[in-house]
């Protein structure tokens, strides 16, 4: 069984994701990092010669590419811009949801995300927030730290999938 990681930029995906990938003996990907090696550029790159419809059909081809079991895929927070990605997504789904002031204060010296050149943070969130909720089969807060969020998700993990 996969797990894949939503949510906005800044919350904690990819952190979350080495730690559960380490915890439960899976193997760990970072989708925006399959796109990078894919296009052989930086996703802030890709986005300024190309512009996000280009970065979305990479990001989907890249999401359609994934062939394994036991993996947990740390997605864009973007993603669910596309309702037809969840179909792609062969697995647990699961929102990592993080209070809009620790994300600020986690990306403020983070490299530039490309979409917040020209919105805010919480303007993404009010467009993306349902479709999070759309796509996820389990929702679990990131507003401690990782250890716990971490526990916490293989928690219900077992409970309701018997991972």
């Amino acid at each position: 069984m996969n797990i894949y990681l939503i949510g906005m930029p800044g919350a904690g995906k990819t952190t979350i994701g080495k730690h559960l990938a380490k915890q439960l003996n899976y193997t760990f990907i970072d989708l925006d990092h399959e796109i990078e090696r894919n296009s052989l550029m930086f996703i802030d790159e890709l986005f300024e010669k190309y512009g996000e419809a280009t970065f979305r059909a990479q990001e989907k081809k890249a999401l359609s590419e994934i062939r394994g079991d036991h993996l947990v895929i740390s997605t864009g927070g973007g993603i669910v811009k596309d309702r037809t990605n969840k179909a792609l997504m062969n697995g647990i789904k699961v929102y990592i949801d993080t209070d809009i002031t620790l994300i600020e204060d986690r990306i403020e010296h983070d490299y530039p995300r490309p979409l917040l050149k020209n919105k805010s943070l919480d303007t993404l969130y009010q467009e993306r927030m349902l479709n999070y909720v759309f796509f996820a089969d389990l929702i679990v807060s990131n507003d401690g730290n990782i250890e716990q969020t971490t526990t916490k998700l293989i928690q219900l993990l077992k409970e309701k999938f018997n991972l």
